[in-house]
């Protein structure tokens, strides 16, 4: 036989849709929703532009109807069995199949199932989705609606959907529904396939491949033929019965690594089914060996938190992830692009955050390919969930169909229960001992069960932030667990306080910037930012003052929106770059840094270092530095205070620690050199350089610099610290330090020379850049709108250097259109004198 007797075809063509109870119908697109059907046939305008999401509430308290009329192939109807499959309905749906109801669904996470052969007929089938609206089902569990986090309305934890469709501090309320994922028909006979758990065996060197597959029907005479290949070339093939586990040891095993700790090669394997000599059924996918660990174990500093990845423990380096799109089945197509972006900026692992889904296969698929490890949450987040037999139920199945979706996956390090639901509801788990029972009966009990039960074996906390030593005390624990440090941001902390901070893990802080004045402009024409239309694209409460508020503490005061727009990356990136340097120093004691947050789901002002639609900012360039495998990174002797009584600046700072911290796997020679610069001779005052051998996971101090005689004659304004260091063969890494806050540097108006050439590329052009005197933070930028990126941005320079990078255009431009529209400033450039 050359195909196996399992039939399968999408219905994913010719699909209606209308508001429940009128006539009217629209061509729907199927994975899809209703807000982006209706504003494709022109019914609702652009959800995102202006004050938009707040005219379109109203779908969210309407029902909508998703209707199809389809033949049934005659091979089909020869089967024994035919099945509706749904992959995923948001969120509650009833179904009916020429008029009889097949279903009723409430569960946007779960994988549906519905024997319809009874009802099929050869031709003119109807199959109807009535979508029920979101707040009537909402009100049928909880009468009186209670304001949450990041829900006005309240009820959100109600239903099992995705949380940030009510909107979210960084998100938009556009709470939509339909057919999200692929639905279709399946029709087969004798047995099937329902799924194949391929787990891992790991002693040393040598791995094996464990195939057990799961069938619709059990039965001892059907049998597993299972086959492994690596590039296309077959390494392991063995048959057995389909009802036992079947391992297969692969020859010359190799390794899957992170990004940055070795390679990552992909197998494929493939099981069929058989009855006999007749084949039934055939699944695939891919997998990278590897085994990773959460290892906490006893040291000099509590508990360690650390992954192990095949026996190497990692310092974590990423971001927090959420869906990509508001309307989630258009945010695929921009996926690829923004995990290009996390490895480009030395990125090892994501967070899947536990407010938006559980992401598409493509997704997994690609970071494995990419080498970035996943932090999984379940999807639950800041509020209380219920724990009645019902909901229960519906966790249940959520989480027994997503474990058995994803544990193929070995490149998944960590399954959490929950974001933040203990953190933000301490009182209440601590004082209601029904609040503490439903608590622990999802996220101590059930799931790490169905974790267990399904993929046994795989690392699972609680809560995201965990403190093991004390589950409902002070989630800050510095001894053990991960962290959620927002000292810095929502409590207006000095930048400085990251230095204080010695969590073994870090899971999420952040700082927020506005979006490019590119992005700004898709949904609005303003440029005030506490206009209306800008504002609608702020969802932090208070968002503009802190921001502000940190802007002021580090630069002088904007002289136009475009340099706010400036002012507020650049600060973005030297706070994350601050706190992440220091965590980097401080390992092994911390072993993860990820950034809230990598991404947006709509243009808004966020904490994200990618402009939803892909404009890096300033962040995401300062990533690619602060998580280079060779770093150097300068520590401040001493502080500077601001007595806030009088505004009068005191300051004890005498010099600077040099540190480098590696975490390549192959030791390496290197030089660090160091220049001490006047600004106001506009030259160096003072040098060195050093030797050093850099070794793996070393954070090494190399020199302490005390340039007393300096400060006494230049002043701690006047001087900056050029330090570098340089390896065979990775990128070098350059920082700048100035002795004091960046705004009581008096920094002179640089003249930048420039210079353009083409590559035999025409979406790619070499730029040089040069400069007369120290430059601090240079922006580089296609005007017009052209879209394009520079692989390095938001770059200092000083006389004697040069800074080459590539632009690359999303299409072929001539060389005298990059020339004529190409556009520079530094920090000069964004203040008045």
């Amino acid at each position: 036989m050359t195909q196996p007797t399992f039939l399968s075809t999408d219905l994913h063509q010719d699909w209606t849709l209308q508001q429940h109870g009128k006539k009217k119908s629209y061509p729907a697109q199927v994975p899809g929703c209703v807000h982006s059907d209706l504003y494709r046939n022109d019914v609702i305008p652009d959800p995102f532009y202006g004050r938009n999401e707040h005219d379109l509430l109203w779908m969210e308290m309407t029902d909508w109807q998703y209707r199809l009329q389809f033949d049934a192939p005659a091979a089909y109807l020869e089967q024994e069995v035919i099945e509706l499959v749904a992959d995923g309905l948001d969120t509650v749906a009833t179904l009916t199949l020429n008029g009889t109801e097949i279903a009723h669904t409430e569960n946007m996470f779960v994988g549906y199932r519905f024997d319809i052969k009874a009802l099929l007929k050869e031709s003119d089938n109807t199959l109807e989705i009535l979508f029920h609206n979101h707040r009537e089902a909402i009100l049928k569990r909880q009468p009186d609606l209670v304001p949450i986090t990041c829900d006005p309305i309240g009820g959100r934890q109600q239903l099992r959907k995705q949380q940030c469709a009510t909107g979210w501090d960084w998100g938009p309320r556009l709470t939509t529904c339909g057919i999200w994922r692929s639905i279709r028909l399946e029709a087969w006979s004798t047995n099937r396939l329902e799924r194949v758990h391929i787990s891992q065996v790991h002693e040393g060197k040598k791995c094996s491949l464990v195939s057990q597959p799961e069938m619709a029907k059990r039965g001892k005479r059907f049998r597993q033929k299972v086959q492994v290949s690596l590039d296309g070339v077959l390494v392991a093939e063995a048959e057995a019965p389909a009802s036992e586990a079947l391992t297969l040891p692969i020859p010359k095993a190799q390794k899957w690594w992170p990004n940055g700790q070795g390679e990552q090669p992909i197998y494929t394997w493939s099981v069929d089914l058989y009855d006999g000599d007749t084949w039934l059924d055939h699944q695939t996918g891919k997998v990278g060996l590897c085994e990773i660990i959460l290892d906490q174990h006893a040291d000099q500093w509590g508990t360690s938190f650390q992954f192990l990845v095949n026996g190497r423990a990692v310092f974590c380096k990423g971001a927090n992830w959420i869906p990509a799109h508001s309307f989630v089945n258009e945010g695929e197509a921009l996926i690829p692009d923004l995990l290009d972006s996390a490895i480009q900026s030395n990125m090892n692992m994501l967070r899947v955050w536990g407010g938006g889904i559980y992401e598409l296969d493509s997704f997994y698929e690609q970071c494995l390919e990419r080498g970035l490890m996943i932090w999984q949450d379940f999807q639950f987040a800041c509020g209380l969930y219920p724990a009645d037999r019902a909901y229960l139920k519906e966790v249940k199945a959520e989480a027994t169909y997503q474990i058995q979706r994803l544990r193929n996956h070995s490149h998944i390090a960590l399954w959490c229960g929950n974001n933040e639901v203990i953190q933000l509801n301490k009182q209440a788990l601590n004082t209601n001992a029904k609040v503490r029972r439903d608590y622990e009966k999802i996220f101590d009990q059930l799931l790490p069960q169905q974790l267990e039960k399904f993929a046994p074996g795989k690392n699972y906390i609680p809560t995201s932030e965990h403190n093991p030593d004390d589950p409902y005390g002070d989630t800050r624990n510095e001894e053990s667990g991960d962290a959620h440090y927002w000292g810095v941001w929502h409590s207006r902390a000095p930048i400085t306080q990251y230095e204080n901070q010695k969590h073994r893990f870090f899971s999420e802080f952040g700082m927020q910037a506005y979006p490019h004045t590119e992005t700004a402009s898709t949904f609005t024409q303003s440029q005030n930012i506490f206009g209306p239309e800008m504002d609608n694209h702020q969802k932090n409460g208070g968002g503009n003052q802190i921001i502000f508020h940190y802007i002021s503490e580090l630069y002088r005061f904007p002289k136009d929106y475009a340099s706010t727009v400036y002012l507020s990356q650049i600060m973005q990136a030297y706070c994350l770059r601050f706190g992440i340097e220091h965590m980097r120093r401080n390992q092994p004691r911390t072993m993860g840094s990820l950034y809230w947050q990598l991404n947006d789901c709509w243009p808004v002002a966020s904490w994200s270092s990618i402009d939803f639609g892909g404009r890096w900012k300033a962040l995401q360039y300062a990533a690619k530095r602060f998580y280079a495998p060779a770093m150097v990174s300068v520590k401040l002797i001493g502080r500077e205070m601001n007595h806030r009584s009088n505004n009068y600046v005191i300051s004890n700072v005498e010099g600077f620690e040099i540190y480098t911290v590696y975490d390549d796997p192959k030791s390496r020679k290197g030089k660090l050199t160091w220049e001490l610069w006047s600004i106001s001779e506009n030259k160096v005052v003072e040098k060195g350089d050093l030797s050093v051998q850099l070794r793996y996971g070393k954070s090494q101090r190399r020199k302490v610099l005390k340039p007393t005689k300096a400060i006494q004659k230049y002043g701690r304004n006047d001087l900056v610290l050029r330090t570098r260091l340089l390896c065979d063969d990775l990128d070098e890494s350059v920082n700048t330090t100035f002795l004091t806050t960046p705004r009581y540097v008096d920094l002179p108006q640089p003249n930048l020379k420039i210079q353009v050439k083409a590559t035999n590329d025409k979406k790619c052009f070499e730029v040089t850049v040069r400069s007369d005197v120290p430059a601090y933070q240079i922006y580089l930028n296609l005007a017009k709108a052209r879209e394009h990126r520079i692989s390095d941005n938001f770059f200092d320079l000083f006389p004697g250097e040069q800074k080459t990078v590539m632009l690359k255009t999303f299409k072929p431009a001539t060389l005298a259109v990059i020339k004529n529209n190409l556009e520079s400033m530094s920090y000069r450039d964004s203040h008045l004198a």
